[in-house]
């Protein structure tokens, strides 16, 4: 969720030969008409595409000075009209490239450490996805042939298949840690809770400095500074924020005995579909002392969706909102990267669990009261 990166594949050239310090990108673009163009781009600290130059196809070929830069840097390639892009790794290092028009994953690019790691990495990625295309078309095969065992075999295969990719990933990180194409999976990997926090920790420890200033080697670091301070035994963070009549509400206010830090969205179909069992089980233990505190991660424009999703789903406990999306610092400062997610602490205020939904919450708050 949080990182726009990893999509297809990018192409550029850097040249910074002998004395000059002149920057070029440089190679073909197959099947794009002449006058196509395509975005130079950044990302910005809120993790958005910034343009900083434009350039257009010519005679089937792409040709643009580019600018200095100071080490490793991630840029962006991007079509405007299909919407598609091409990650490219700006290392002052002369880039080749080539793209193709009807496949960008299948879009290359040469030159620097970190452009190698990406095409090797993005061909293994591509095996993998043909392995899980074909399951998908043989497993929807014996649903229509109503054949439970092929099918059983066939989810026990695809689960097999889908750990392998995981620990392929993580192997790759642990192989090439020196890298800033490596950051960006390590960050994936933080995000979806595919690697402890330790194990990122070693990862991070032998990458060079200049990899770790860099936006994404700062938002890995963040990243774990965040999964060390909402660890399963340590004491929440404490924040604040306004609620949707504009007043700041703290979570030291709403501490009961026990107290669910709730972060949802009105438009996450998955938290509006766990809100019933919010609400459940506030109705059976917040006499006894159950508490529970909403964090939304609308948009900026999105307080009248919140409002509006508040009521709908009869949610009583506060609610607050900074509505930054997935720049809201609490999420930051939890490390929330996908929702619904939830912290449940004691009345010390130490988590003593983490994202609990239906029965699962149910019986742990039982747990927690009734004996």
């Amino acid at each position: 969720m949080r990182i726009l990166i990893v999509t297809a594949i990018a192409t550029i050239l850097t040249a910074c030969q002998g004395d000059s310090d002149k920057l070029t990108l440089s190679g073909t673009a197959l099947g794009f008409e002449d006058g196509t163009k395509f975005y130079w781009q950044k990302i910005n600290e809120n993790n958005q595409p910034v343009v900083l130059d434009t350039l257009v196809v010519q005679g089937g070929k792409v040709n643009m000075d580019l600018e200095n830069v100071s080490g490793a840097e991630l840029r962006l390639l991007s079509e405007p009209v299909s919407r598609k892009n091409m990650i490219v790794f700006n290392e002052n290092q002369s880039i080749k490239v080539t793209m193709y028009k009807d496949s960008m994953q299948a879009s290359r690019a040469t030159g620097g450490r970190s452009n190698a790691l990406y095409g090797e990495y993005n061909n293994t990625l591509l095996q993998y996805a043909k392995l899980k295309k074909e399951k998908g078309e043989a497993y929807k095969q014996a649903r229509l042939e109503q054949d439970g065992v092929m099918i059983n075999i066939l989810q026990e295969e695809n689960k097999e298949l889908l750990s392998a990719e995981r620990a392929f990933k993580k192997q790759f990180v642990q192989d090439n840690p020196n890298s800033l194409f490596t950051m960006i999976i390590l960050s994936e990997l933080i995000n979806k809770k595919d690697i402890t926090a330790d194990e990122a920790r070693e990862i991070v420890e032998q990458t060079d400095p200049e990899v770790l200033n860099t936006l994404i080697g700062k938002t890995v670091k963040e990243s774990l500074d965040a999964m060390k301070n909402v660890e399963i035994g340590g004491v929440a963070p404490t924040f604040e924020a306004p609620n949707p009549a504009g007043e700041v509400i703290s979570l030291e206010s709403v501490k009961g005995k026990v107290t669910l830090i709730d972060f949802w969205a009105s438009w996450c179909k998955p938290c509006r579909i766990e809100n019933p069992n919010l609400v459940k089980a506030y109705d059976a233990y917040h006499d006894k002392g159950f508490n529970i505190i909403g964090v939304s991660l609308d948009q900026p424009n999105g307080k009248a969706r919140w409002i509006k999703a508040i009521a709908d789903d009869g949610l009583p406990w506060p609610q607050i909102s900074n509505l930054q999306f997935w720049q809201d610092p609490i999420a930051r400062m939890y490390n929330v990267h996908a929702i619904p997610a939830s912290f449940l602490l004691d009345e010390n205020g130490v988590i003593i669990a983490k994202n609990l939904r239906g029965p699962q919450l149910e019986a742990k708050l039982a747990q927690l009261f009734d004996n």
